[in-house]
């Protein structure tokens, strides 16, 4: 393995330890979803709290 490939993998070894640690990931979920609104997610609102049919 040369000195590059050992300097590129240490690097994205520590960028994703960044990444995993320190970056708050349910708060880009919830960043996500606001901006976003999935259709996924408003169906699985629904389904927690059905409106109620009369």
């Amino acid at each position: 393995m040369s000195l590059t490939s050992r300097i590129l993998l240490a690097a994205a070894i520590l960028l994703l330890d960044l990444v995993f640690f320190f970056l708050p990931l349910t708060a880009v979920f919830l960043a996500y979803i606001i901006i976003f609104n999935p259709s996924w997610f408003r169906e699985f609102i629904n389904h927690l709290d059905p409106a109620e049919k009369t």
